[in-house]
């Protein structure tokens, strides 16, 4: 049995795919378990062919799968290749971190000149749920949570094109990563639940008081240390991200 036979003979055994829910879902979370978990390595390649064999089921959902691993941002579909598990490497997280220091941070401060009292009660809805997701199993619903509170502010900032960048941008960062990360992480996980409800919760504050650089500064922030944290979580050092504190 070659390698990549033996991973997914051990997807298999871990996450069987043989019950009630639809069978795509359970070939993604298959996959996506395997990328988070670290079984399926960095760059290695998924062949829908022989992923479709060894877990005993059609090309179909296996094909399904994987539009949903790239569309999550844990592979990429390289033209006249296939499918690879997404490399993230130093220079990519600040690459990513910095293009959303600076969109977020301007959609935040446009937000904050024209933002509305429903879209803020929408935001401290979002929050108020989000503190609530504590546990491991709430990190899926946590990180939806925290997906729809960014992209609500830049909803607000009225800018169609910054708009645009921003959820383009959103659909490379690598989210699932960070939040299954902290999972793996379990002793860290409190405290950086804790880092980023008081970071939310500022931005907001600044939302409320309509102030344009005091939102643009606490959303720069909590990018940083969202960089940092990643680095964390994907093994890379910290001094990778020092440029982005300059900023």
């Amino acid at each position: 049995m070659n390698t990549a036979q033996t991973t997914a003979a051990r997807l298999l055994e871990t996450s069987p795919i043989q019950d009630h829910r639809k069978l795509s879902d359970r070939v993604f979370e298959s996959l996506r378990d395997g990328i988070i978990n670290g079984r399926l390595k960095a760059g290695q390649w998924l062949r829908q062919e022989t992923l479709a064999q060894e877990l005993g089921v059609s090309q179909m959902p296996v094909r399904e799968a994987l539009e949903r691993l790239v569309a999550e941002g844990l592979a990429v579909r390289i033209p006249y290749r296939g499918v690879q598990v997404v490399e993230f490497s130093a220079a990519d997280i600040v690459d990513i971190c910095t293009t959303r220091l600076l969109l977020e941070g301007l959609a935040a401060r446009f937000a904050a000149l024209v933002i509305d009292e429903a879209t803020l009660a929408r935001l401290r809805a979002n929050l108020d749920e989000a503190e609530r997701c504590l546990t491991q199993e709430d990190m899926p619903r946590r990180r939806e949570l925290n997906d729809a509170f960014h992209l609500e502010i830049a909803r607000a900032s009225g800018r169609r094109y910054l708009l645009r960048l921003i959820q383009t941008l959103w659909g490379w960062f690598p989210t699932v990563l960070l939040y299954e990360g902290m999972v793996r992480q379990s002793d860290l996980l409190p405290a950086r639940l804790e880092r980023e409800r008081q970071e939310h919760r500022a931005i907001l504050r600044a939302l409320e008081q309509h102030d344009p650089e005091q939102a643009e500064a606490e959303t720069r922030r909590h990018i940083r240390n969202l960089s940092q944290e990643l680095t964390e979580v994907l093994g890379i050092s910290g001094d990778a991200v020092e440029p982005l504190r300059h900023l």
